[in-house]
Parts: C-alpha cells; sequence; structure tokens
C-alpha cells in the first residue's frame, strides 16, 4: 500500500473535502497504507470548530485527530485564520520550515505522494 500525504487547502466554503480528507485518510490506514494530513490554506479555520461537540463533523474530526493522521498545521494558515490558540489547545503540531509553510520536501523524501485537496 501506498504512503500518501493529503494536504488539504480548503476552508469552511468547501466542507466536503475536508469529509473526504479525512474519510481517505482513514481508508488508506485501514487497508493497511500510510496516511497523513496537512492542514495549509484555509483549512486551520476548521480548528475553530470542530473540537465542539456539537458540530456535525465532530465526531470524524476525533476520529482522526486520535488516529494521529493530522501531522502539521501551517503556522502562517494558522496565524491568518486566527487559529494559532485553537491549534495549540487540540495539541496539533504548528509547522513552518517552508517560509512559514509546512514544507513537502520531507514528506516527499519519505515516499509518501502528495495529494492536495
Amino acid at each position: 500500500m501506498n504512503k500518501v500525504a493529503l494536504v488539504l487547502m480548503a476552508g469552511l466554503e468547501m466542507p466536503c473535502r475536508l469529509v473526504h480528507t479525512f474519510i481517505w485518510a482513514l481508508d488508506i490506514v485501514a487497508r493497511g497504507g500510510e496516511a497523513t494530513i496537512i492542514l495549509e490554506g484555509e483549512s486551520p479555520r476548521w480548528l475553530l470548530l470542530l473540537p465542539d461537540p456539537q458540530h456535525g463533523r465532530h465526531l470524524l474530526y476525533q476520529r482522526v485527530k486520535e488516529s494521529g493522521l493530522i501531522v502539521a498545521v501551517c503556522k502562517a494558515c494558522a496565524t491568518q485564520a486566527q487559529a494559532l490558540a485553537a491549534t495549540a489547545e487540540e495539541g496539533l503540531p504548528l509547522v513552518y520550515d517552508a517560509s512559514g509553510h509546512v514544507s513537502l520536501a520531507p514528506y516527499l523524501e519519505a515516499g509518501y505522494r502528495v495529494l492536495i485537496v
């Protein structure tokens, strides 16, 4: 099975991309593969909503988070989204190794296929 790094760029205006990113990552792992999720672009805004148990996608988010699939949240994008505190509260890693954003080079070097969602 392949190794896949899913880079979620979509924010609140495209909830289907969030849901599919989470489902695909869980499915890849369930089938014996490796998957990681990187929150870039508009996607750190989701961290302002998903921790709320009343949110419709909270349980899916909890599964992904508890599985350790969210490996990086872009610091520059989280700052722009005013989601730095939410990222810290969720215990998710802020990454800024490419001019304030997440570098994809380590994932490519480790044999991951990078997919932008």
